[in-house]
């Protein structure tokens, strides 16, 4: 069920929700990451808590979604500081769980793996 709305390598919202909030009420380990796409500088990627997140859109909608089950804070999550370049947001239509693609650079998803591979590393295991 977790994982019934895939688009492409990508998961709904709620579905990374429900994901995160099990993890978090069973007290499993967890760190995620949050959107990159449209954002071009690796210096300005950061690891905090979910509740100390800014300028970034997935995280906020993902903030939304965990505040009514009673989750505000303890997830550790990578984000970039950086503000979204609008140009890199597309409207899409006719997809499952999505209202917009966003164009990401190609190393930005390796600067995020970076940063969650390093968490694992020093925290999780």
């Amino acid at each position: 069920e977790i994982l019934r709305c895939l688009v492409g390598s990508e998961m709904c919202i709620r579905d990374r929700v429900y994901l995160m909030y099990q993890a978090y009420i069973h007290k499993i380990p967890i760190v995620s990451s949050m959107g990159a796409g449209a954002k071009v500088d690796p210096s300005l990627v950061r690891i905090a808590d979910i509740s100390k997140t800014i300028n970034c859109a997935l995280a906020k909608a993902v903030r939304k979604r965990l505040r009514p089950l009673g989750v505000s804070k303890g997830i550790p999550v990578v984000f970039s500081t950086e503000f979204a370049d609008p140009d890199a947001v597309i409207e899409v239509e006719n997809e499952t769980c999505k209202r917009t693609t966003t164009g990401t650079v190609s190393y930005m998803p390796a600067t995020f793996g970076c940063f969650l591979a390093s968490h694992v590393l020093r925290n999780l295991i």
